[in-house]
């Protein structure tokens, strides 16, 4: 790349090589300047990630040639500066080339929203160096939070949820370090990769990323949301409530104080409508204060009891249903027995009907069954007699004029009649 003298050294990078001029590398870069006074042939490798095309701009830098920086390369320049200990200057008024990327870091990047989405994104496959070395992610995000009342720094929230569990512990770190009023965009960041991750990395790995959350300059309400957030390991949840509860006790003893305040300056001056106004809304804010803080307190204690309230019932109904099934087993029992006992009943009884039944055609038959038995004849006689002997009543209580009597006897089971005829001018033969 020199014109006029020949080459003393070559640099090796990826697969290109450079053979280049080892005065104008060791004046402005401290790490060539050690390496090229042991040997004229060196490689960057890993660790150093620098590409060939970083590395020739960074050879033009050395020899003077104006460099253009945009925002496609900044950050690539700005890591290579920081792991080639480019900090050298030949003069007062030259800059070195880390000390070039950080100014237009500032001056365009940081207040620019566009830019700064370029940066990052360039950023994320420079990673760990780009974050060890210049903090660049962090930085990003944190211009993007302060762009469009933060909005900006939502358009990246995909984008960070794409490095690796190692690399945003570094990010997450480098932000709590930046940001040192409030974390509430680092909980934001973090809870969002949580929720992208939270089946893919270890409890452990969550822990450690939670740590670099400080919950003591988190606002009232993302304070609330990561006592409630499922996602955070229970280490951080405890903290949390813990937190919570230190502030809304220091929020009612000042409250107190303030009232205590109010109400001895009243006692010694007249009471006017904006003082008693005052002292109305600091008793309102007193007791919502508490009422919050009670309930903070209460609920651990709560979900606890409900817990034991929800085994409970489930021992209950469990015992419930097995008694229910015992019970139904044996009134099913007692229910069939019954019946058996029922139908027991019913057939002898219609054993003895029809065995009434039975004796009695019998009886009927039997009487009805020839004329040579002897029942039949007997009854035959009986009944003969019976109207000879009405015919006779009859006939001596009767006129002496010849007349007919007629008898009836009885009939038998089937409800047939036997009726006799007599004359008594004629004897009777049998």
């Amino acid at each position: 790349m020199a014109i006029g003298n020949e080459t003393d050294v070559v640099i090796h990078v990826q697969s290109s090589s450079f053979h280049l001029h080892k005065d104008p590398l060791a004046s402005k870069c401290g790490y060539l300047k050690r390496q090229l006074g042991q040997m004229s042939e060196i490689t960057l490798s890993p660790p150093l990630n620098i590409t060939a095309a970083t590395f020739a701009l960074v050879a033009d830098f050395c020899y003077g040639t104006h460099l253009v920086i945009t925002p496609f390369n900044v950050a690539a320049l700005r890591t290579a500066a920081e792991l080639l200990e480019m900090t050298e200057t030949n003069g007062a008024c030259q800059e070195n080339l880390r000390q070039k990327t950080e100014t237009y870091f500032r001056r365009a990047v940081a207040v620019n929203r566009e830019y700064a989405l370029i940066v990052f994104r360039s950023c994320l496959s420079l990673l760990p160096e780009a974050e060890k070395t210049a903090f660049l992610v962090s930085r990003c995000i944190e211009a993007l939070s302060l762009m469009d009342d933060g909005d900006g720094v939502m358009t990246c929230i995909d984008d960070v949820t794409k490095v690796g569990a190692e690399d945003f512990q570094l990010i997450a770190e480098s932000m709590s370090r930046l940001l040192t009023e409030s974390h509430d965009l680092v909980y934001k960041i973090v809870d969002v990769y949580l929720k992208e991750y939270t089946d893919k990395i270890t409890d452990d790995q969550k822990t450690r990323i939670c740590n670099y959350i400080d919950c003591t300059i988190l606002s009232p309400q993302l304070l609330m949301h990561a006592v409630q957030n499922p996602r955070m390991p229970l280490r951080f949840v405890v903290q949390a409530m813990f937190v919570e509860q230190l502030n809304t006790r220091r929020s009612i003893f000042s409250a107190a104080d303030h009232h205590n305040h109010v109400r001895k300056h009243q006692s010694k001056n007249a009471a006017t409508l904006g003082a008693i106004i005052q002292r109305d809304a600091a008793l309102r804010q007193v007791a919502q204060l508490k009422s919050a803080m009670d309930a903070t307190s209460s609920r651990i204690q709560t979900l606890e009891t409900e817990l034991s309230g929800m085994r409970k019932l489930l021992t209950d109904s469990e015992n419930h249903r097995n008694s229910v099934l015992d019970s139904g087993r044996s009134a099913s029992f007692r229910l069939s027995s019954e019946k058996m006992v029922e139908r027991e009943q019913r057939g002898s009884a219609s054993f003895r009907i029809v065995s009434r039944r039975v004796g009695a055609g019998g009886s009927s038959s039997s009487e009805g069954s020839g004329d040579g038995s002897p029942r039949i004849e007997k009854g035959f006689r009986r009944r003969l007699m019976s109207g000879l002997k009405s015919a006779l009543r009859v006939s001596s209580s009767a006129s002496k004029k010849k007349s007919e009597s007629k008898v009836d006897g009885d009939g038998d089971d089937s409800g047939k009649r036997d009726v006799i005829v007599i004359k008594k001018d004629k004897p009777f033969h049998r």
